[in-house]
């Protein structure tokens, strides 16, 4: 019993239970860096929403529910490689070796990947929601895909769930039994079945995301520097196509083997990469309006007059003054302390208008534009005759 294995080697392979390499390297490195990435996408959204926008929307909810279930799936991810004895080759450790914790853990990573793939679809998809929902036909597909990949998902979780959670008890043995029973571990078998069918369908709904908003693209009115973020945003999801194509051949590599252990690592890499990618795409709008906000002081994304640093009221509203520039009013002080409309100045006209206009030169009083005059209040009739409604009558 001391020297058997978890898994028996395949054909050409021995058993080497004193020096046995550690495969989980790559996850552990590959994890952390979608961690900090992930992250830092997260705190731009979230900076731009609070401070810019100043207002949150369902779509913003939707993507911080999703970004909490990624990160700790990840953080899970992580935990799980460094659970010994994962990370080596199934027939290289003992099955003894086997702990109640990495068994807890390949259970919980397993049911956990059914709902964090489809908030991450939810997420993506209330992002093309919001940017193409007023065209009917995107809208009920939106809706379409999501109660499809909602159902695949909730079948995968049950099904592995059943076939694979402990039985008769919660301690080592019962998980060890859920494990080793065929519905779980055979290539055969419904987990392995409904695994490579739920991959494959991971894939096409990731393709279904860019074609419903492919043709659309080009009825945007963007700028060419708006477009390469357009075009950014479209390459991050063939990348994530391409991982779920990738995951889709790596799930089925892996259950051609009995490696239980080490055989899934490429799998935990791309499942990063793409989570990774997925969560992405959501956030990359807020640089750009990050970027309006700080580049353009004067009006942030919500129409509202943002804090601006001290300059002279010199603008369309207003004309130079004599004074130096240090005792010059600033935009935000003036904002503060003249709050009447009628107390607006006289606009300037450009120098461009004096002296290349083809109209005849007027005062300088007639070129500037007056502040709007105050609203009259109105008048009260002059009889109780006229009182009546509706006042359409006369005399």
């Amino acid at each position: 019993m001391a020297s058997t294995p978890l898994r028996i080697p395949p054909a050409g392979v021995t058993a080497n239970f004193d020096d046995i390499s550690y495969l989980g390297l790559p996850v552990l490195v590959t994890s952390g860096l979608c961690l900090c990435i992930v992250f830092l996408f997260a705190a731009v959204r979230f900076y731009a929403t609070v401070i810019v926008l100043k207002k949150w929307k369902l779509e913003d909810y939707v993507f911080f529910c999703s970004f909490a279930a990624g990160m700790a799936f990840i953080a899970l991810q992580i935990s799980l490689i460094k659970c010994e004895p994962i990370g080596h080759h199934a027939w290289n450790i003992f099955e003894q070796s086997m702990t109640k914790a990495a068994l807890v853990h390949l259970l919980a990573f397993s049911i956990g990947l059914g709902p964090v793939l489809w908030l991450l679809k939810l997420s993506l998809f209330c992002f093309v929601l919001r940017h193409f929902g007023s065209v009917r036909w995107v809208k009920n597909c939106v809706y379409v895909g999501i109660i499809f990949l909602g159902i695949v998902f909730s079948a995968y979780t049950l099904i592995v769930t059943m076939a694979c959670g402990p039985k008769n008890g919660l301690d080592l043995k019962a998980y060890l039994h859920g494990l080793n029973r065929s519905h779980c571990s055979s290539p055969n078998g419904a987990t392995a079945i409904v695994s490579v069918f739920t991959g494959t369908v991971n894939g096409v709904g990731d393709l279904y995301l860019i074609l419903i908003s492919m043709p659309l693209i080009s009825s945007l009115r963007l700028t060419k520097r708006q477009m390469y973020g357009v075009y950014l945003t479209q390459i991050s999801g063939v990348l994530i196509c391409l991982c779920s194509l990738l995951g889709v051949y790596y799930r089925y590599r892996s259950w051609q083997t009995t490696d239980i252990t080490g055989g899934q690592m490429p799998l935990y890499i791309v499942l990063a990469l793409e989570i990774t990618l997925g969560l992405m795409i959501p956030c990359m709008p807020s640089f750009a309006t990050l970027w309006r906000y700080y580049a353009h002081p004067d009006i942030n994304d919500t129409g509202i007059l943002a804090p601006t640093p001290k300059v002279p009221l010199v603008g369309s509203l207003s004309f130079p003054s004599k004074l130096p520039q240090s005792e010059r009013e600033s935009r935000t002080t003036w904002r503060k302390t003249h709050l009447s409309i009628e107390e607006i100045p006289y606009r300037k006209p450009s120098a461009e208008w004096t002296h290349n206009s083809i109209r005849t030169p007027q005062s300088a009083h007639v070129q500037r534009m007056k502040a709007l005059p105050a609203t009259p209040l109105p008048t009260t009739p002059g009889s109780p005759q006229y009182m009546h409604l509706p006042i359409m009558f006369s005399r």
